[in-house]
């Protein structure tokens, strides 16, 4: 039962570590259609309805929260389900997008792997006794 628990909590850690990704600067001149491209591949993974929910910050900095209603060739609609506003946004206006159905995954890894590095070194400091 420990062994099984202590994978667990191992596997938790290295997912978490391969997890993140390293990030460069780079000009914003060369990278626009770059970064409209990828939002925009980043918006059909996800797919419509309410099951889609994501938070996007505008270029202006304004960030919007909803839902994606419409996904079109050159922009796609976000729908506020509180106010039940509907609003239409060019790939190319977005300075990030973030899926906001899966952040309780991110959560819950985050403290698996945090639970099973504790357990690893009570283990380890319970043997040198």
């Amino acid at each position: 039962m420990f062994e099984k628990l202590l994978s667990l909590a191992l596997a938790g850690l290295l997912i978490g570590i391969l997890g993140t990704a390293p990030v460069s600067a780079q000009s914003r001149a060369g990278t626009d259609s770059q970064q409209a491209d990828k939002i925009k591949a980043k918006v059909t993974r996800l797919g419509t309805g309410k099951q889609a929910r994501v938070e996007v910050k505008l270029r202006d900095t304004t960030k919007l929260k909803g839902y994606i209603g419409q996904i079109a060739e050159d922009h796609f609609t976000l729908i506020d389900p509180k106010h039940g506003t509907v609003t239409t946004i060019t790939y190319g206006q977005v300075e990030k997008i973030k899926d906001r159905n899966h952040d309780w995954v991110t959560a819950a890894l985050l403290g698996a792997g945090t639970i099973g590095g504790l357990l690893i070194v009570v283990v380890l400091s319970g043997r040198g006794s």
